[in-house]
Order: C-alpha cells, then sequence, then structure tokens
C-alpha cells in the first residue's frame, strides 16, 4: 500500500465512523485489536463503536 491509499483509507475510516457507521468502520479497517488513544474513549472495538454512536445521536446533523 502506497502513501495515497494510506491517506484515502484514514479518510474513509474517520468519514464513515462520524457520519454514525462505526461498526462498517470495524468490519473494513480494524482487525481483532484495537487500541484507543484517547483517554475519553472506552478501550477497544465496542469503545469505539459506543463512542461514534452517542455522537451521531447528540450530533445528528455534524458534517466532515
Amino acid at each position: 500500500m502506497n502513501l495515497e491509499e494510506n491517506k484515502q483509507n484514514a479518510i474513509a475510516f474517520y468519514k464513515i465512523a462520524y457520519e454514525g457507521n462505526s461498526k462498517k468502520v470495524i468490519e473494513l479497517y480494524i482487525g481483532g485489536q484495537y487500541i484507543q488513544h484517547n483517554p475519553n474513549v472506552a478501550e477497544g472495538t465496542q469503545g469505539f463503536i459506543s463512542y461514534f454512536e452517542r455522537m451521531q445521536k447528540e450530533y445528528p446533523d455534524k458534517s466532515i
């Protein structure tokens, strides 16, 4: 994978999650282990999903 492909994957990762489909992000981009570096988000894939689902409910009109 080259630099441009990595860049496009990173953009897609955050766009899909931000727009409310965090489960799809897990399926497409995350392997068996996910390490969360944000201290405000719980560890693991379920923490990731829960955070972005909550954000979708709290800010349904957000855009990226």
